[in-house]
Formats: C-alpha cells, sequence, structure tokens
C-alpha cells in the first residue's frame, strides 16, 4: 500500500471548516469566549499551513486583532475577548486582564497576516512580562491584582519565550530563571511536564524544548538522548501525550514537533503517523 500524501486528504473541507469558524463560532464554543483570539489563532494557522490564508481578509483581520490590544502602558499585551466596560478605570485593570497566551497567539496571526507588528506597544508588553514572570522562573497568565490571579506552568513559559523572540524583549525577563525553571521540570523519564513533579505530557516536552531553542539553550538539555528516547516511544501509529494513554491527533504535532527540534524527526514512523491522522479525520465537515 502506497504512503498517504497531501492529496489523500480532503482539504478543501478543512479549508472550508477553518473559515467557518474564523467567521462565527458555534453555540459550543461559548464557554471559551474570553479565548476568542486563541480560536481565531487556530483557523487562521490551519489556512497558513494550507496555503489558504489569503482567502481572509487581512486587512480586516489585522485590524479586529489590533483591537484586542491594552491601551493602557502598565497593563499591556492583548485580550482574549473585546473588554467589558467597567464604571472606574480600577474596575477596567482588574477585570479586564491582557492575557500571555492570547498576546502570543496575536503577535503569531499578525506576522502570518504580513504586518511589520509597528503598532504593537512593546513597552507596554515588556511591562506585563515583568509581572507575568514568578520568582519561580515561571509565568502566569494574567495579572489583574497579583500574579495569584491565575495558573503558572510551562504553557505560559513557552508564550513568554514566544513573546520575547519575536518582539525581542529578551531583556524584560529574567533568562536564567527561565531555564531553570524548564530543567527542575524535567521527569524522571527525561520529558518535562507542567512544572516541578509533576508527569511527563507531550504537550508541556514541547513548550519546554521549543522555549529552550528560542532562548539559545537548547544544547543545554539534560540526558538528551534519554528524551529523544521518550519522544520516540509515544508513537504507537499515532503519538501519545503520556504513558498508557491513547493516541490523540494533537500529540503529532507536539511529540512530533519536540522529535523535529531535537533533530531526531527521522525517528518519526511518517507513513504510520499520516495512516493514523487520515483516522481521525472527519469526511462530514473536515
Amino acid at each position: 500500500m502506497a504512503a498517504l500524501g497531501r492529496g489523500d486528504f480532503l482539504l478543501d473541507k478543512h479549508v472550508a471548516f477553518f473559515r467557518r469558524h474564523a467567521h462565527i463560532l458555534p453555540e459550543q464554543y461559548a464557554s471559551m469566549d474570553t479565548n476568542r483570539l486563541t480560536l481565531l489563532y487556530f483557523s487562521l494557522s490551519g489556512l497558513d499551513l494550507l496555503d489558504r490564508v489569503s482567502e481572509r481578509n487581512s486587512a480586516a483581520t489585522i485590524e479586529y486583532i489590533y483591537s484586542f490590544q491594552s491601551e493602557w502602558p502598565d497593563h499591556g499585551g492583548f485580550y482574549g475577548y473585546p473588554k467589558v466596560t467597567f464604571e472606574s478605570q480600577d474596575l477596567d485593570r482588574c477585570n479586564n486582564q491582557p492575557h500571555i497566551a492570547n498576546t502570543y497567539v496575536a503577535l503569531v496571526m499578525l506576522l502570518i497576516l504580513g504586518d511589520d507588528l509597528a503598532r504593537v506597544d512593546r513597552a507596554a508588553v515588556a511591562h506585563a512580562l515583568r509581572k507575568w514572570q514568578l520568582p519561580d522562573g515561571s509565568f502566569c497568565c494574567v495579572h489583574g491584582l497579583s500574579s495569584l490571579d491565575s495558573e503558572s506552568d510551562m504553557r505560559f513559559v513557552y508564550c513568554a519565550a514566544c513573546i520575547c523572540f519575536i518582539l525581542d524583549l529578551w531583556h524584560a525577563v529574567d533568562i536564567e530563571a527561565m531555564v531553570r525553571f524548564i530543567h527542575s521540570s524535567r521527569s524522571y523519564d527525561g520529558a518535562f511536564g507542567m512544572g516541578p513533579l509533576t508527569e511527563s505530557h507531550g504537550g508541556c516536552t514541547y513548550c519546554a524544548v521549543a522555549a529552550l531553542s528560542m532562548l539559545g539553550r537548547l544544547q543545554d538539555v539534560p540526558a538528551k538522548e534519554q528524551l529523544i528516547g521518550w519522544c520516540a516511544r509515544r508513537q504507537l501509529s499515532g503519538f501519545q501525550g503520556r504513558i498508557e494513554k491513547d493516541p490523540d491527533s494533537c500529540y503529532s504535532f507536539w511529540v512530533g514537533g519536540s522529535l523535529q527540534l531535537l533533530g531526531a524527526a527521522d525517528l518519526l514512523d511518517k507513513p504510520a503517523c499520516l495512516e493514523f491522522l487520515k483516522r481521525c479525520e472527519s469526511a462530514r465537515f473536515g
């Protein structure tokens, strides 16, 4: 049987799915309303990967993304949702919180659409990065009244690294603390979890490896061969995100991407991965 290729997938249906969700979201997404930019990112980046992003109205989308940028110089970044109006500035700043992940996806989308990022308030984003970083080197995702307002884990370390890489804001963060947090989140089996003393996870491993790559510290990964082995063993047909879990289509990216960054992409069984993804494909809607 010949290996599957690009033409074996229902690309036009996938494009239609992304375009539809970029314009209007089904009611099932109502609970995710505070992350509108992140949801748009999945659609826009999907279209970009399929070389169909030109079918979006780039100028209008760029303006839409910038409409989510905070106007406060000491409260910078991008909101994930249209701001809610409050009767005072204090209530506004407390309840409308720029989010580190939505700031990351906003920047990536602007680059996908060909924007030069000239309107991004870099100084305000730098100020936010300083507030988002915690003493242990990790990052929280929002900072309303204090750094205790939100979660803090490897996902947001990755987001911070991306923001610094895109905007060249490395001066705004404690790089050595970031690296220490990443290394401290390495589990006994060589891969990375959400933080110290947590289970190794495919998504967290990608976030850790990609962050170290952007930091220029990938060569410092402890026990690199053990880490590569952990990633390679996650492939059953598709990839599983954790030991003893079923394969999931998303981990083809997270774990496959980790192998690519680690220079071990040749260990990936591409035909088996493609066959698994084909089985996951929705023939009706894309």
